[in-house]
């Protein structure tokens, strides 16, 4: 364990070890008139016994045996270990009788005080344990005041809930999860409200266990028992994730802590709490620091073969790899309701995919909402793909040319009729970066007021057999393609949004290199091509501005 805070009263450690190791050794004395002379100062302390493999709530006389320390009417002195279990002499009385161990934990209780009896009774005279499977609670640390003002008042709530004993829900299954028993992570929904699930519902949970070492101090000479005579003089809580929190936190070199008893007597006494658990010796420690690196060497290769062999940081050259994570937004301004997108990606020539060869997908049909002015449909439908370009090295002057989306967008009615309702294209843009484009549709209109009304009846309506249409189509051989005769009406729009990442290894070569090769980078989306364009639209601007110039210049005729 490792102090990795300030002493304030409260010790906050960490440890990995199991939580069965921890022992704490506590000396209680009476502070007497005699117990400040030199000559008359008792006893010293002892060394603890040494014991591997500690039982949990084992066998009370055997523990006790290990924890037993020098001893006589003033003094006394005992080891605990976690969740180990010592009785008070009010619990010795009220478990004896058989008839007050109402469940399991109260009958093995009964076994054990039956053993101690018939041995040389309980070995333990004023100190004894709370485990965590005890129903004690202490009081004054629950309800303490979160405010300095005398006149803070504990509220109804506060004060029922301080009573309560905080557990650690679980089933035995999901306990055996996590090391020391613990169940932080818990369903808090259920299916039939009851009494008992809400009660555990208003509960907090909080996923440690604790222990408290008390004492009695009650007047030897006393023959009832009070409860009240039980101080708490340790408490440790221990977390599922290796928190241990101890107050008060131990001694050490300062000195012992002191209380005074609340009944008549007004005795004072003083203890000190000690850790003294069992150190590892070097082969132990060799053996731990081995398992580790067993375990962290199978985690790795676990990694490695989740991750895989066919992940490629960099690219070849010549090569540029883009990855496009899209989104298909909304859709407004549509006659019908029931809208739904199907969409594709047309890769030009040198493009291929680079993982999956599907590039194409449909939306779920949506129900439009009036918002402001316009019927909108909300996809948020995702879609991502993976393309590679490759250029040749007879066409590496050559403009390149991107991919293209194309969107149509159909109605489908209760009666399981279908529209089309509009079509459109988009170019994917040839820098990385986040674009949200909003795209006009139009859709086709036949000849006529036959085709208006069977779309109004009975559903469908005119539609490309080609979807490349729009832009230009796949089959088109010509150099010239007129669209002058074909009837058109404007529909609504698509809201689309794009998430670009590219790679390539040229640009790696730009920030190594003073000068600028001319490599896949300098043609990105035709920049070459579209500078040169540029230029001669700006001279050509120029000298239309210098014949203006010149013609206001000279005289007119008549």
């Amino acid at each position: 364990m490792a102090d990795f805070l300030e002493d304030v009263g409260v010790g906050y450690y960490r440890s990995l070890d199991p939580p069965k190791n921890f022992a704490v050794k506590v000396k209680l004395w009476r502070v007497t008139t005699a117990s400040y002379l030199p000559e008359f100062k008792i006893g010293s302390q002892q060394n603890v016994n040494e014991q591997e493999g500690v039982e949990v709530a084992g066998d009370a006389l055997e523990m006790a045996n290990l924890g037993r320390g020098n001893q006589d009417s003033e003094t006394e002195e005992f080891v605990f270990y976690w969740q180990q279990k010592m009785f008070s002499k009010m619990e010795m009385e009220l478990y004896e009788d058989l008839n007050n161990c109402l469940g399991p934990l109260e009958q093995k209780y009964h076994a054990e005080i039956m053993k101690l009896r018939k041995k040389d009774g309980r070995p333990n005279k004023r100190l004894f344990s709370y485990v965590d499977s005890d129903s004690y609670v202490n009081v004054d640390e629950e309800s303490r005041s979160l405010t300095t003002s005398p006149l803070e008042v504990p509220t109804y709530l506060a004060q029922n809930m301080s009573s309560v004993r905080r557990r650690n829900i679980g089933s035995k299954t999901e306990r055996r999860k996590l090391p020391g028993g613990f169940a932080p992570h818990v369903n808090p929904v259920v299916t039939y409200e009851t009494k008992t699930s809400k009660t555990a519902a208003h509960v907090v949970n909080i996923p440690y266990k604790t222990m408290h070492v008390m004492a009695d101090l009650g007047p030897d000479a006393k023959t009832t028992i009070n409860q009240e005579d039980e101080y708490v003089l340790f408490s440790v809580k221990i977390d599922a994730y290796g928190q241990i929190f101890v107050k008060p936190d131990f001694n050490g070199d300062n000195p012992p802590y002191r209380l005074e008893t609340c009944n008549e007597l007004r005795e004072v006494y003083e203890y000190t709490v000690e850790h003294c658990s069992l150190q590892m010796t070097s082969d132990q420690r060799e053996q731990e620091f081995k398992s580790f690196n067993e375990l962290y060497n199978r985690h790795a290769l676990y990694l490695a073969s989740q991750v895989g062999s066919g992940f490629d940081p960099e690219p070849e050259p010549g090569i540029l790899r883009m990855n496009i994570f899209g989104e298909i937004v909304s859709a407004k301004g549509f006659e019908y309701d029931g809208l739904y997108v199907h969409f594709f990606l047309d890769l030009p020539t040198k493009w291929r995919p680079a993982d999956d060869p599907v590039l194409s997908g449909v939306t779920q049909t949506c129900v439009t909402k009036l918002e402001g002015e316009d019927y909108i449909a909300h996809f948020s439908y995702p879609f991502d793909f993976s393309l590679v370009y490759q250029e040749d090295e007879d066409s590496a002057d050559d403009f390149i040319h991107w991919p293209t989306l194309f969107i149509e967008v159909l109605s489908l009615d209760s009666w399981e009729r279908f529209r089309t309702e509009g079509y459109s294209y988009l170019t994917i843009p040839s820098k990385a970066g986040s674009y949200t484009f909003e795209v006009d549709t139009w859709r086709p209109v036949g000849n006529g007021p036959i085709p208006e009304m069977r779309r109004f009846f009975i559903g469908g309506s005119p539609e490309l057999e080609d979807p490349t249409y729009p832009q230009i189509p796949a089959m088109a051989d010509e150099k010239v393609l007129s669209k002058y005769f074909f009837r058109t009406a404007a529909s609504g729009s698509v809201t689309v949004r794009f998430h670009i990442m590219q790679q390539c290894q040229s640009f790696v070569e730009v920030t190594k290199k003073p000068r600028r090769t001319r490599t896949i980078l300098d043609r990105l989306g035709g920049m070459k091509a579209l500078d040169s364009l540029s230029q001669v639209l700006d001279a050509f601007q120029r000298a239309k501005r210098r014949m203006l110039d010149a013609k206001e210049g000279l005289p007119s005729v008549k």
